[in-house]
């Protein structure tokens, strides 16, 4: 199956994509066959990637952000190697 990208269809995908809303939900808006996978494609193609503006990201910066100090796991130190006898 084939897709073709026109501009319109692209700058709505530009517009949903800034706007934060989700690959599955553009494709829905976009129909014709478009799949979430083509959308994140397109994106990546150009250079829309990162997603900084969405809602997911968003509240991840606000937990990150509303932590407290020190309150991320302690990073586990290497196991030391076993010599075969």
């Amino acid at each position: 199956m084939s897709f073709e990208w026109d501009e319109p269809r692209m700058e709505l995908l530009k517009s949903l994509w800034v706007s934060g809303e989700t690959a599955r939900t553009i494709a829905e808006r976009l129909g014709g066959g478009i799949t979430r996978n083509a959308v994140i494609g397109k994106a990546h193609r150009l250079g829309l990637t990162g997603k900084h503006g969405s809602k997911r990201a968003a509240s991840r910066r606000t937990r990150i952000s509303t932590s407290k100090p020190g309150s991320r796991r302690p990073q586990r130190k290497p196991r030391p190697k076993s010599h075969a006898r």
